[in-house]
Order: structure tokens, then sequence, then C-alpha cells
């Protein structure tokens, strides 16, 4: 028997064999089940192109995504949705739908929510495989899309219900937090979901910080998208949901949640809670971004340098850089105020500062450089600072009595330029001068917190670090988000990648021995207790090393 349907353009055409094979299997079925649609589905071997009659990626763009019906077999749907860049589904139900299927063809973003004791809480969030089948049945509340800067892609859905005849898919729950209802509707499960397609509300459950801060930003996004097909949304205010999302109300929402999944040093309890954090925080910072019409820029320190002292720069000097400074300069008999100092990658000149007030430097004698010119900007408020890079520094412009490079500076640098870049301090210092600074041993990711929180208590760091592989060479890198509450709104920047190299301490330690030829000194940088030679970590995982100019 060949099926013939209509398909999106008005043509009568023959269902491809694929879905004459699906219909069929379950036309003659007596009992049906998700897993056995999934199995009649596989076998099936449907393509993109069987679908592509009833594709419409010219849907309008307040519906969210294209939807359309296949095949009406009565007690069972088959349907075919389109989804461009950046659509997304509500997060959702399937009204009356016992049995069913969703085939998608592209890198389909896919959400699973549990919603029970007047909660709602998302489980999951991943990235399906084109051609992955993903079981559907009346308890599954669930949110499709398709990821901005992704490829358009279909998917293939089936719903079934033995016990209906008609209208499958009708009645169906779209879980709205910006009214904290529950929509009823029997259309499309469209996220910003107009009034003349409300067929009732209903109580709501309460969303988690995840799921309310996700569903947010992506009505936010599908608002500003169809703004020129509908200027003013009939339901929903552009305006207010922009201002929710940066309402200073969900700050504690968001503290409760971090400090239920964290231990005592900071570190994360539960994987797939900070997977889903760590994902949700990223989409509203790029959103955020976008609202203050952000433009790009290399400066990896853009937004960072404003925030950096409240969460490294201060808690460091607090807990061992100030201290291990004071051993430098009476270990060593410095006379800081008579010597000069150039502080390599000074940052926001938070450590030059604190030589210069408590440890009695000539702030003349002090010049701090970086990369950076977010960090020189804030570090010119309070010494002298400018943009620079240590790998072109000239001992003919100027030489120094004392080097400096605090919190790991040198080992931003990539490992073939290490080397390098000892050689050159050593070649700006004067003969029996000093290089002093902080280094991090290969083990440090196993102290580095997930989050921190600043002293001043508006803002949240949160870390993801991982070991990597570069040229045979271990770095550790870490994704870095920042939320904070300075300005009185909750803002989230997303701070990028940070790599790291992680050398064996013995080697540092030979490359200065190399490059300055004279005493070289390792300590551990907390607790100050020398390092030997043949050790390979410390307790604090940081550890200071002193070298004298020959």
């Amino acid at each position: 028997m060949n099926h013939t349907q209509t398909s999106q353009n008005g043509e009568k055409i023959t269902l491809p064999k694929s879905l004459q094979y699906i219909i069929e299997s379950i036309e003659s079925s007596e009992e049906m089940s998700t897993g056995k649609l999934k199995k009649i589905v596989r076998e099936a071997q449907v393509t993109a192109e069987d679908l592509m009659p009833w594709s419409d990626f010219d849907h309008p763009l307040q519906d969210g995504y294209g939807r359309n019906m296949v095949y009406d077999g009565g007690f069972f749907d088959i349907m075919v949705m389109s989804w461009n860049p950046g659509d997304f589904s509500g997060i959702h139900d399937h009204g009356y739908t016992m049995w069913g299927t969703v085939q998608v063809f592209g890198k389909a973003e896919h959400a699973i929510f549990l919603a029970q004791d007047g909660e709602i809480r998302t489980l999951s969030r991943n990235f399906a495989k084109a051609g992955q089948i993903i079981g559907v049945g009346h308890e599954l509340v669930h949110q499709m899309g398709n990821s901005e800067g992704e490829e358009p892609y279909l998917s293939l859905h089936i719903y079934g219900n033995f016990d209906r005849s008609e209208a499958v898919t009708a009645d169906a729950r779209i879980f709205d937090f910006y009214e904290n209802k529950i929509l009823r509707t029997s259309g499309g499960a469209f996220l910003a979901l107009p009034e003349t397609r409300v067929l009732r509300r209903e109580e709501g459950p309460c969303a988690d910080y995840i799921t309310w801060l996700r569903n947010t930003v992506e009505v936010i996004r599908q608002i500003k998208r169809a703004k020129e097909e509908l200027p003013q949304h009939d339901r929903l205010s552009l305006e207010d949901m922009i201002q929710d999302l940066y309402d200073l109300k969900h700050w504690n929402r968001l503290i409760q949640d971090l400090e239920e999944h964290l231990d005592e040093n900071g570190h994360h309890t539960h994987s797939q809670f900070w997977k889903l954090l760590s994902w949700e925080l990223k989409e509203a910072a790029k959103l955020q971004k976008e609202l203050r019409e952000e433009g790009k820029t290399n400066d990896s320190f853009h937004n960072y340098a404003s925030v950096y002292d409240e969460i490294i720069g201060k808690p460091c000097l607090d807990n061992f850089i100030g201290k291990y400074l004071r051993h430098v300069k009476d270990h060593y008999a410095l006379d800081f105020q008579n010597l000069s100092l150039l502080s390599i990658g000074c940052g926001t000149g938070l450590m030059e500062r604190f030589m210069i007030k408590e440890l009695g430097f000539n702030s003349d004698n002090l010049l701090g450089i970086d990369l950076s010119e977010a960090m020189i900007k804030e570090a010119s408020k309070h010494i002298r600072a400018e943009v620079g890079d240590a790998l072109e520094l000239d001992p003919a412009v100027q030489m120094w009595d004392l080097t400096y490079c605090g919190l790991n500076v040198f080992q931003y640098v990539d490992h073939q330029f290490l080397e390098n870049v000892i050689r050159k301090a050593a070649q700006i210092t004067n003969s029996g001068g000093y290089f002093f600074g902080d280094f991090i041993t290969p083990d440090h990711i196993r102290w580095y917190p997930n989050t921190i929180f600043s002293n001043c208590g508006q803002i949240a760091s949160l870390r993801s670090p991982r070991l990597i592989e570069k040229d045979n060479h271990t770095y550790q890198r870490s994704s870095i988000i920042n939320v904070n509450k300075m300005d009185g709104k909750v803002r989230v920047t997303y701070e990028g990648e940070h790599d790291r190299f992680l050398p064996p301490m013995n080697r540092v330690r030979d490359y200065f021995i190399e490059a300055f030829g004279g005493q070289v000194d390792v300590y551990d940088a907390a607790s100050l207790t020398p390092i030997s030679e043949n050790e390979d970590t410390c307790p604090s995982t940081r550890y200071l090393l002193v070298a004298q100019k020959a």
C-alpha cells in the first residue's frame, strides 16, 4: 500500500518507503511502547532527504521552529520539525502521548526536566548526534533546540496513544516561568507562546535557578529575533524580562545552589550540576554581552580586570604573597627604598602597591608591564605602568636591580617561550640583583577550587579546570565565569579559557640556574619551607623562586 500526503508546497506525493514502513508497522501492531517504536524507526532507516518535502525553514520567527504534519493516523501522528540556528521549543510535555520517538538529523540540543513537588529542575542538557532516536512518553518534560552558530536541521516526531482517535498531542503543557504558570496548548510547543494559542492556565511549579536562567535567556532571544515581525508581543514584555535577568533577587538563589553543591574547599560535589550551571551561565553571559552591545576584543582580561583584585589579587596577597614579599626583603636584606624594580605581568598593580605602601619601595623606581591593556588601565591608577611584552625586553634600554613576576604569570607563556622569557628577565637584571616570583606546581589542580567567593561578598567566580596536552607538554586549562552584583545588578561574564604551562619544578629551577648563573632558592610559597631540587611538589601547590644574578 502506497501512502500519499500533501507536502509543504501543496503537492500530492507518495510517502518515502521509510515512513511507509513506520506507518504500516504501527498500524499492524496490537500493542506499542516507546522501546518498540524506537526499534521500528531504527529499522526504517529514515534520512533527512525523506523529510525535506515537509521542511519549513521559513517559518515565522515568533513560532520558534517549523512544524508540519506528515501523517495523521488517528491514534498516532507523524510530524516534521525544522530548526534554524537559534530556534528553541518551550519546556513542554506531549499531551495525551503514551509512546513516541523523536529522531534528529543534526546537532540538536536536548534538555530533560523533572517536575514534581511544586518544583521543576533540569536533569540534563546535551547535544544529540545526527540520526539519534530519543524516546518520548507522557511523563517526559523536555526542550529541543538548535544552538546559535550551528547548521539547520530537521527532526522526525512520532506520537501515539491507542486510546485516542485524534489529537494525540492535544492539551500539552508548556511551562512558563514569566507567569509561573502552566500554559495548555494543542499546537506547537513554542517558547514564547502567544496568547492566541493559550487554551487555559494552571498553577505551575517553581523553577530552580538553572532552569529559570536558561528559559529566561532563550525567551529573551526569541522575542528579540521576532521583533521585526511582531514588534510588541501580545503576552510577554521584552523589557521586563531583560530587567528580570539582571535583578538582584536572583543572586541569593545562585549562591544557595552553589553552597549546596560545594565542599569546604570550594570543590563541586556534583558533576552534572556543575556542567549544567556552567552551561547556562555561559549562555546568560553571551546574551548579557549582546544586550550591552560590547564589541569583540582580543584582551582576555577586558571584563576580568575590574574584578580581578577582589577575586584573585587580594586573597592571594593576604594568603601568601604579602608574606613571601616580606620574606624576600628581610631574608635577602634588600633595600627596597633605593633599588629599582620591573614587575613583569603586573596586572592591576596590587602587589606593587603593597611593596610601595607596606615595604617602603620607592614608587619612582618601580615600573609595571603587562600585555593586557585593561589590566594596565587599572594599574595606572596607582603605579607607573605600561603595556609591554616580556619577550621584547631590551637590556640596552634599561637594566633593573630587581625583577618580579607574581601570580604565576610566567606560566601563561607558551612552553616553547618559557626558557626565553626567563633569559630575558636575567638579561635585564643587574649583576648581584635578584629575580623573585611565584609559580604553580604540576599538580596545582588538586588545590584549585571550582568557586571563589570575593571577600566583599559581591562576586562569585566559577572555574572548571582540566589538564590538557600540547606538543607533549602538560597545561592546566581553566574556564572562568564571573558573576557579580557590584553595580547593583547581577552581571555574568564569561572570561574564556586560560592555559598555564605546568613544567616540573626542577626544570624551572634549572632554567633559572642557567639564565642567572647564581644562587637559586625555592620555597613553598605559603609556608616558606625550602624545597629541595629532588622534590616534585609542595603542600600549597605554589612555590616561590628567588634567583640572584651572578
